[in-house]
């Protein structure tokens, strides 16, 4: 095959790919502009009346979204600050130890990895400490989610990190505590934007647990106002794809923002220094 021809192939396996994502994206955004009737029929199509505030005012009022999105801000916000911590910190001891004990730590996160979400036991135990239903048990559920891989991510990228500004920096006086945080973590940059936009978009997209977890509406999270625009006999699908736009709208901020850091965080730990 001719160098062009792989290239067009690869640029129209591309298109379509990027058509599975656009496609349904366009549709959302499209039927969160029409009224009730129209948004109904699903149909890829522009709206003969475009409802451009109408929809959104009526989101934002009956689903309460402005108390919703700070609840979402609180929970993502304190979940991916202890994510970047618990995670950065961790992972760097059990790189650079690397014996059998670390080891065997990283034979338990892949377990964390692979094995599902136990929701029954996970809510008995969290319902022993009395933290259903409260922010701050749903903060460090979504903590304890993510941090096997975020985990597993940082190690990679250690790898990348050589263990000779470590011994230089211990040389020069440097304590522990200074090591990491005045060394080691501004190196950070590439992984810690990874880490950030992957637990971010995890967690403030997550419906299933916070949906078993926050059992109270006024605690609910921008993903949960959805429950409010569907009735036991009809639903308002153009608030329902106002709703979900609502919802996308600070993902693709914070993607925005970080898109440049995440692939060199993600492939910096391939190559070991």
């Amino acid at each position: 095959m001719s160098p062009v021809l792989k290239r067009l192939s690869f640029e129209i396996v591309g298109i379509l790919f990027s058509a599975l994502i656009i496609i349904p994206t366009l549709l959302i955004i499209l039927n969160s502009f029409k009224n009730s009737t129209e948004a109904a029929n699903l149909a890829f199509s522009l709206p003969t009346k475009w409802h451009i505030f109408d929809n959104y005012a009526k989101v934002f009022e009956i689903a309460q979204a402005s108390t919703a999105f700070w609840n979402s801000l609180i929970i993502t916000g304190s979940s991916v600050a202890l994510v970047l911590l618990l995670c950065s910190t961790s992972a760097f001891i059990i790189q650079r130890r690397n014996d059998g004990f670390t080891k065997a730590v990283q034979a338990l996160l892949l377990s964390g990895i692979v094995l599902p979400l136990s929701i029954i036991t996970t809510y008995v135990f969290l319902y022993k400490l009395h933290l259903t239903s409260s922010f701050l048990g749903i903060i460090l559920l979504y903590t304890a989610t993510m941090y096997p891989i975020v985990t597993f991510l940082y190690i990679g990228f250690y790898n990348s990190i050589s263990r000779d500004i470590d011994e230089a920096a211990i040389i020069d006086g440097t304590s522990g505590f200074g090591l990491f945080f005045r060394v080691i973590f501004p190196l950070l940059q590439p992984m810690n934007a990874t880490a950030v936009i992957l637990t971010f978009i995890t967690v403030w997209n997550d419906f299933g647990i916070a949906v078993y977890f926050l059992n109270s509406a006024s605690k609910y999270t921008l993903g949960l106002t959805v429950f409010f625009f569907f009735g036991e006999h009809s639903s308002d699908w153009n608030l329902v794809f106002a709703d979900l736009v609502v919802v996308s709208v600070p993902v693709i901020i914070a993607y925005l923002f970080l898109q440049k850091y995440i692939v060199s965080g993600l492939t910096a730990g391939a190559v070991k220094s």
